[in-house]
C-alpha cells in the first residue's frame, strides 16, 4: 500500500479515434470506463469508478472485471504507439490479482513493452483508491493483434 501514486502523464487529446472506439463499446459503457488519455510512446490510463454491482461483497470488485480493465489498458497502450486508425484485438492476457480491488476508484496504467506491425505486448498495473490510500491490486500482461486501417478507394 502507498498513500500516493504518481501516475505517468497522458494527454486526453492523443488518439481521439482510439478513445472513441473504446468508449463506444457496450462493455466499456457498462464498466463505466473513463479514458484519462494516452501517450504515443505507449502509455494509457483508464479509470473505472467502482459501483456495488461490480463487487461480490459491496466493496471488492470481482477479479474478472479488474482483468477486463487491465486488458483495455494494456491493449490500448500498444495501439496508441501506432498511427491513427490502427486497432487491435486481444490475442491473450494474463492477470495476477495480488490484493483485493477494494475502493471507490480503480486506475489502470498500460505500458507498451514491445509493439510490431502484427503483435503488441504490454504490461498493465491496476491500482485501487480506498479512503485516500492507493494499493496496487493487479499486474497483467496483454498481447494484442494489431490491425491496419482499412484501405479506402
Amino acid at each position: 500500500m502507498t498513500p500516493s501514486v504518481e501516475f505517468p502523464p497522458v494527454d486526453p487529446s492523443v488518439r481521439a479515434d482510439l478513445r472513441l472506439a473504446i468508449e463506444s463499446m457496450p462493455a466499456s459503457r457498462w464498466l463505466g470506463l473513463r479514458i484519462a488519455g494516452f501517450d504515443p510512446k505507449g502509455v494509457s490510463r483508464i479509470d473505472m469508478t467502482v459501483r456495488p454491482e461490480m463487487t461480490f461483497d459491496g466493496v471488492s470488485v470481482q477479479g474478472g472485471l479488474v482483468g477486463a480493465l487491465a486488458d483495455y489498458a494494456g491493449v490500448s497502450a500498444a495501439v496508441c504507439t501506432m498511427p491513427d486508425g490502427w486497432r487491435a484485438a486481444t490475442a491473450g492476457f494474463e492477470v495476477h490479482n495480488i490484493a483485493p480491488a477494494a475502493g471507490e476508484l480503480l486506475v489502470a496504467i498500460g505500458r507498451a513493452v514491445n509493439v510490431g506491425r502484427t503483435l503488441g505486448v504490454s504490461r498493465a498495473d491496476v491500482y485501487a483508491l480506498r479512503d485516500g490510500v492507493w494499493t496496487l491490486v493487479t499486474v497483467a500482461t496483454t498481447t494484442a493483434r494489431m490491425f491496419e486501417p482499412a484501405q479506402r478507394g
